[in-house]
């Protein structure tokens, strides 16, 4: 143990106390098995601990819990790790780590949570990680991981959590990906990934929360992603092209939908409106033409319409009216025209209420007035 603590920089004042006296088990973080005394569990998160990871740390063979997260700690992430045989829990997020992820990794069969997020790291995804056979967590997000997604990462039938955003990860999406029959949360946004959403992805039912933003992502959105029963859809920032399925209208479920920033063309299809517990609407940045769907003002849990920067027409309907969560309205930059329909003013809540960039006529209602949430109004309507 007082390996372990050499190994870290400025630890004399954080762990004064590991002082190589007898009772270890009392020191700050410390929890010991109550009869054989040997270390479970390490939990010194947020201690603003520098140095690196002792390779001494595998000498603690009972370990089963490991909370490093929020300190300084840079090097890299020791293969000595590898021989903590009972190790449970491993969260080395929020630091400074660097270098490759240790394959040694893939021994800890009793693996449930591997968080690593927000590092350094390097090198590509161990695919030996699919031999780990409990894992449920498996969280690399925010480091500077290359290469592809191991294929073989998509046969866990116990993995949970895939978070795997920010990182520089090429290849493809797999349509082994709903393999993954325990997963409710597939996070790849922001990466280098190309090819096509697979014509399978309404197979991936257990999916809660699927982010592929920002990405490489070319093609259609296919069909029977509508089969799907997640809460959080997020495509934006790709290079999606073709219409909007009709089918995704039927996905109930939906809380988030972003299809912003891609290449989608045709309506709006007026389906959408059934969604009716959907908070968040963000469908600005394609080539959208047709008119806004007067059905959209039945999305009554809307508190987030960006139809903004797209080749709308028509006016603007009077039935967002309904709105009365609705908290911010963006519309710029289309070609819509005709007034400012009188009942925008009963949203209540409305925060930004942009339609510049547009053709309207007429003045700005008079129960604008009375919207006393609403800040972003006089720059944003400056034409008329």
């Amino acid at each position: 143990m007082m390996t372990v603590k050499a190994g870290f920089g400025n630890a004399a004042n954080a762990l004064a106390d590991w002082d190589g006296g007898r009772d270890h088990c009392a020191w700050r973080g410390v929890a010991c098995d109550a009869n054989s005394f040997a270390v479970l569990s390490l939990n010194l998160s947020n201690l603003n601990l520098g140095g690196e990871i002792s390779p001494a740390i595998g000498e603690l063979k009972a370990l089963q819990f490991v909370d490093l997260k929020g300190n300084k700690l840079t090097g890299q992430i020791p293969d000595e790790i590898g021989d903590c045989v009972s190790l449970k829990y491993l969260d080395l997020s929020f630091n400074l780590l660097y270098g490759d992820i240790p394959f040694s990794i893939s021994k800890l069969k009793q693996l449930e949570d591997l968080i690593l997020k927000n590092n350094q790291l390097t090198g590509p995804i161990p695919s030996t990680l699919s031999q780990i056979p409990n894992l449920k967590i498996l969280d690399l997000a925010q480091n500077q991981l290359t290469g592809d997604i191991p294929r073989l990462i998509y046969w866990n039938e116990v993995l949970q959590y895939l978070g795997l955003r920010g990182n520089s990860l090429t290849g493809t999406l797999s349509p082994d990906m709903c393999q993954l029959t325990g997963l409710w949360y597939f996070d790849v946004r922001g990466n280098n990934l190309t090819g096509t959403i697979p014509q399978s992805i309404g197979n991936c039912t257990s999916f809660e929360i699927l982010d592929i933003s920002y990405n490489k992502i070319s093609g259609e959105i296919p069909y029977n992603i509508g089969f799907l029963q997640v809460a959080t859809l997020s495509l934006q920032g790709n290079r999606l092209t073709g219409k909007i399925p009709e089918v995704i209208g039927l996905m109930q479920a939906l809380a988030v939908l972003d299809l912003s920033e891609n290449e989608l063309v045709g309506p709006i299809p007026p389906i959408l409106g059934n969604l009716s517990y959907t908070g968040k609407l963000y469908l600005h940045g394609n080539k959208l033409t047709g008119e806004v769907p007067p059905e959209l003002g039945n999305m009554t849990k809307l508190s987030y319409l960006q139809l903004n920067d797209n080749e709308l027409v028509g006016t603007i309907p009077a039935e967002l009216g309904k709105l009365e969560e609705l908290f911010e309205l963006n519309l710029a930059n289309n070609n819509l025209e005709g007034p400012i329909p009188t009942n925008i003013s009963s949203c209540t809540a409305l925060n930004k209420f942009n339609v510049y960039g547009n053709r309207l006529n007429g003045s700005i209602p008079a129960g604008f007035q009375n919207l006393e949430s609403l800040t972003n109004l006089e720059f944003i309507l400056k034409q008329f």
